[in-house]
């Protein structure tokens, strides 16, 4: 959760793009390629060429080696698109090579979820990826002093620092911008930040609530209809 928070500081100095414009449009389709993943198994297959077939684990480093190529980038791309990479790589040994990568095992994807949630922490899935909202709802749901409006995501694509966006949690559940509901991928994470209201509230208790005699009690509520 570490990274989580570290995006909750750069969210604050620096304006986080919209989803729906920053994210490249296969990120917002509704059903994405699978992105590989270290750990990840798959087969590759030669129709006319048997011999070269090959069984092929993607390392620690996201990475793998075979007979004509070595030290491949695997990790973050898809199926289609290893498949076209080693079709050019075996296309100067081979003529017109037709070969096929067929995915045979995944690891769980791993996402993480902090902030204002009932139960922040790593989650872990198998299968189809899960949405943004069905992270959220994993993770307890939305407490009441969260921001639905301005929801965090940092994402890694192969560099260093991860990319942020700012979503609209509303906008994906009410059908505004469905599009916004995207589906997660191995890594990302989720941080839910508070109300301006809420802020208010814990520094209210944080602060002032140690002067208070214990039998004081307080509530708020809303200044519409003060003088």
């Amino acid at each position: 959760m570490i990274a989580v928070l570290g995006i909750a500081g750069l969210s604050s100095c620096q304006p986080l793009p919209d989803v729906a414009h920053a994210l490249p449009p296969p990120l917002i389709a509704p059903t994405p390629d699978y992105r590989l993943q270290a750990g990840d198994q798959f087969d590759l297959r030669f129709r006319e060429n048997p011999e070269l077939n090959d069984s092929v684990t993607v390392q620690p480093d996201g990475r793998f080696s075979i007979l004509l190529a070595q030290n491949i980038q695997a990790a973050g791309r898809t199926v289609p698109d290893i498949t076209r990479e080693l079709t050019q790589v075996y296309s100067k040994e081979l003529v017109k090579p037709q070969l096929s990568v067929i995915l045979r095992a995944t690891l769980p994807t791993r996402i993480y979820v902090g902030g204002e949630v009932n139960s922040p922490g790593e989650y872990l899935t198998i299968g189809p990826p899960l949405t943004l909202v069905q992270a959220i709802a994993r993770a307890g749901g939305l407490k009441n002093s969260a921001n639905p409006d301005q929801i965090i995501l940092a994402r890694r694509s192969g560099g260093k620092e991860p990319y942020l966006y700012s979503i609209s949690f509303n906008n994906a559940t009410t059908g505004v911008a469905p599009g916004e509901d995207i589906p997660m991928q191995p890594y990302d994470s989720l941080f839910i930040p508070r109300t301006p209201v809420a802020n208010v509230y814990l520094a209210y208790q944080q602060y002032f609530q140690q002067f208070l005699p214990t039998s004081f009690s307080y509530g708020l509520s809303s200044t519409a209809g003060l003088p």
